[in-house]
């Protein structure tokens, strides 16, 4: 039996398939990387995959190379650098997706459109994977994280309970950091104002509407993260009303951009400082 090749079709459905399900795994994971490195390694991927065919005549060597050669690269490709555990989970992950993905394409367009209309039966299997990840941000909302937190500064140090907050999106205006809040109970168990030198920072939020906080350099925090430790060194603060805290389980509220978003980089506390030279010596703390 002789079957007719198309490979723009071939091309296309594999491209789609697997950016859709690389787009799913990392937001399950929390992996967020650039969307042009996703669409890159799925073009190339889906690019191999259509050499492949076209070259291997073992159809069973085909299988092999594109399942543990071809998509581990892409997985590779799409999530490094990540955490320990992470690629063995998105590619088992994305497997998954792919066959729900597959097997919803072939329902479409065997079932529902009688074998007319791929495009549209390909185009409608990305409806319910924005309605999940539609979902999943709203649960991801609703849901508090809390870490434990470790703030240095020279032979101080203050152990407390922080709030991961997607919400607080603070940058300090002057060195373009992202700021995280605490308490000025914390602020004077650091030392206060006869260890920092402040400056007023603007801030608006649903309470209120424009104010003013006080923010100031830290040597160093670290966070004690689920899997892997971070470090911010040095790290902005700012100091906010102690009633925000009242009744509260935590002293601290993290920035939802400068922790696990990307900004931070992750470190095994020994070492040479992350952040670029020109924000150390803007952050740094006048005695």
């Amino acid at each position: 039996m002789n079957y007719e090749f198309y490979a723009d079709v071939f091309f296309l459905t594999n491209f789609y398939l697997d950016f859709l399900a690389v787009y799913m795994v990392g937001r399950i994971l929390n992996q967020k990387k650039r969307l042009l490195r996703y669409l890159l390694c799925c073009a190339l991927s889906s690019l191999a995959g259509c050499f492949l065919l076209l070259f291997l005549q073992n159809y069973d060597l085909y299988l092999l190379c594109v399942h543990f050669i071809v998509n581990s690269g892409m997985v590779i490709g799409c999530f490094f650098p990540a955490e320990k555990g992470i690629y063995g989970k998105a590619f088992c992950l994305m497997y998954f997706v792919i066959l729900l993905l597959g097997g919803s394409v072939e329902w479409l367009y065997v079932t529902v459109a009688g074998r007319r209309y791929y495009e549209i039966c390909l185009l409608f299997t990305s409806v319910p994977v924005f309605l999940f990840l539609y979902i999943l941000r709203r649960k991801n909302k609703n849901v508090q994280t809390f870490y434990s937190v470790l703030l240095e500064q020279g032979e101080q140090k203050v152990s407390l309970i922080a709030l991961y907050d997607t919400g607080n999106r603070l940058i300090d205006p002057y060195i373009k950091a992202p700021v995280h809040i605490i308490s000025e109970e914390v602020f004077l168990s650091l030392g206060g104002t006869r260890t920092f030198a402040t400056r007023l920072i603007p801030f608006s939020s649903v309470g209120c509407r424009q104010g003013m906080l006080e923010a100031f350099g830290i040597e160093r925090m670290k966070i004690k993260g689920k899997e892997e430790d971070y470090e911010i060194s040095p790290a902005t603060l700012a100091v906010a009303g102690q009633e925000i805290f009242e009744n509260r389980a935590y002293q601290m509220i993290l920035n939802g951009e400068g922790v696990f978003g990307g900004t931070v980089q992750k470190k095994d506390f020994a070492g040479e400082e992350m952040l670029p030279e020109k924000i150390r010596k803007r952050c740094a703390i006048k005695k």
